[in-house]
């Protein structure tokens, strides 16, 4: 057994047991940690810097270490890219919150939130964050310490969770992520899963009262994790779940809430659709969520055999934060390339853009040579 195996068994033991360590094996810790440091510091910096502070925080308290192993707000939204959403989470408008639930399988912490005006002054047109958002960051973690799996692992995407601010008094399934012009980014960094979600923004509801949902077993929103109480407008997690099913609340700054722009909002989100609607009112939206999950598969399932658009065929450009552009007839995306490769991964993107409009349905996906050389590429899929 190795130095750094003997150290990992050390950490272990002390992280199995219910009892405060003495102060003798504490010292044991640090000491192998300081020789096995020595060999490793160069190959492991952002390991050796989390278990420098976790084996001194260990003197303290046996919860604090596991903290300390997690990314704060900025290094994740550094790690995805996005330099001056980084800086955002460390003005003053940010709000750290840094709050462990367990529940199911897993550990699930907020790290943090901004919103509104937090952003504004970090804004100009060169820039992609909108003071208009709401931008928060959570980590998943399992409890039984196993590694959640990473993008080019098979199980990637197994475990699918929902991740979404809700409005008290406001029905769940009508007002959330989806319906608030929302989406997520994620990453998985030793093996803890990292997601940075965004919509618009949540500070005019602040009077209200907000959650932040988190559930596992879908990406949607689902009746069967959370019950809500048309009375008081509260939702709660069902205790009877099997899987994970939480709430944060939210803590934003009621005297930044805008009852008058918020209600404008709810009503043009909540008005009826011009079109009849009557044919589909039976779908569910579980159904939905069916539906639209075997659209994805099938559509993954015509790539090989779909055309590829020459002229869509072009080597990609970077901007100043090094996301990749790509921009070809209504398909246009900046992203981080480590939101779609792996590291040293080469060959095409797992991850695919699809377009449908009629019965046209296109697909831009990613390729990445030897040399690191980023392509784009439009497939016809019909």
């Amino acid at each position: 057994m190795n130095k750094t195996e003997k150290l990992d068994q050390l950490l272990k033991q002390v992280l199995a047991s219910e009892v405060e360590p003495d102060e003798e094996l504490n010292q044991k810790i640090i000491n192998q940690f300081k020789e096995t440091n020595k060999m490793n510091s160069i190959h492991r910096k952002r390991i050796s810097i989390g278990v420098l502070v976790a084996v001194l925080m260990l003197i303290m308290s046996v919860t604090a270490y596991a903290a300390t192993q997690l990314f704060s707000s900025k290094q994740i939204a550094e790690q995805l890219g996005d330099k001056v959403l980084a800086e955002v989470f460390e003005s003053s408008d940010s709000i750290e919150v840094n709050e462990t639930i367990a529940s199911g399988d897993y550990n699930f912490t907020l790290h943090g939130i901004v919103s509104g005006a937090g952003l504004t002054e970090l804004t100009n047109p060169g820039q992609s964050i909108n003071p208009d958002r709401t931008y928060a960051v959570v980590s998943i973690a399992r409890q039984d310490g196993s590694l959640m799996p990473k993008k080019s692992d098979p199980e990637y995407g197994k475990d699918s969770f929902f991740v979404s601010p809700l409005i008290k008094g406001q029905k769940p399934w009508q007002v959330n992520i989806a319906s608030m012009n929302g989406g997520y980014s994620e990453i998985v960094l030793e093996g803890i899963m990292y997601r940075l979600i965004e919509c618009d923004g949540m500070e005019i509801f602040a009077d209200r009262g907000i959650y932040l949902a988190i559930s596992s077993g879908s990406t949607f929103f689902s009746n069967d994790a959370f019950a809500y109480n048309e009375s008081s407008g509260e939702v709660s997690p069902r205790t009877d779940y099997k899987g994970a099913s939480l709430l944060f609340d939210l803590p934003l700054d009621k005297a930044k809430a805008d009852p008058v722009k918020a209600e404008a909002y709810l009503q043009e989100l909540l008005k009826e659709p011009s079109t009849d609607s009557s044919a589909n009112s039976d779908v569910t939206d579980d159904d939905a969520e069916v539906e639209m999950l075997d659209r994805v598969e099938e559509l993954k399932g015509k790539l090989p055999d779909g055309k590829v658009i020459p002229e869509s065929v072009k080597e990609v450009t970077y901007d100043d934060e090094g996301r990749i552009l790509y921009e070809y007839d209504g398909f246009k995306t900046a992203v981080s390339p480590e939101m779609i490769f792996e590291e040293g991964q080469t060959g095409g993107s797992d991850s695919v853009h699809f377009s449908v409009e009629d019965q046209t349905s296109r697909a831009l996906q990613f390729s990445r040579d030897e040399n690191g050389v980023i392509t784009g590429r439009v497939i016809e899929l019909n």
